[in-house]
């Protein structure tokens, strides 16, 4: 269950970020695959949830990651600033995009193999 709702904020967070960035900037074919990629990932993991955990446990951890997925970016969007200069620029987040995306993929399947593998 700790990996789950760990992959799962994950996730959406990424999908926070792919979001903000999508209306920011014009996203690359590549961009878009890797959000292809992970959306389907973070699908299964949501069904795979549904499928093995009793249905409010998926709910909840779904309702709290989103909300601290959509607070986290709010926060960086409207800026932590020290000294007149912000502490996090979305462009540094951008950096990150590929290792959460990485993170979601190989996190889906490490969460769901088990059950399957025997």
């Amino acid at each position: 269950m700790l990996l789950y709702t760990i992959i799962l904020f994950i996730g959406l967070l990424y999908f926070k970020i792919f979001r903000v960035r999508r209306q920011q900037e014009q996203l690359t074919l590549l961009q878009k695959s890797e959000g292809l990629i992970s959306i389907v990932a973070l699908l299964t993991l949501i069904i795979f949830g549904f499928m093995t955990l009793p249905w409010y446990e998926v709910l909840i951890a779904l309702a709290l990651s989103a909300v601290m997925a959509s607070l986290i970016i709010t926060t960086v969007q409207l800026g932590i600033f020290i000294d007149g200069k912000p502490l996090f620029k979305l462009s540094a987040v951008y950096r990150f995009m590929p290792i959460l995306a990485l993170l979601t993929i190989i996190g889906s399947v490490m969460s769901i193999t088990p059950y399957y593998l025997g």
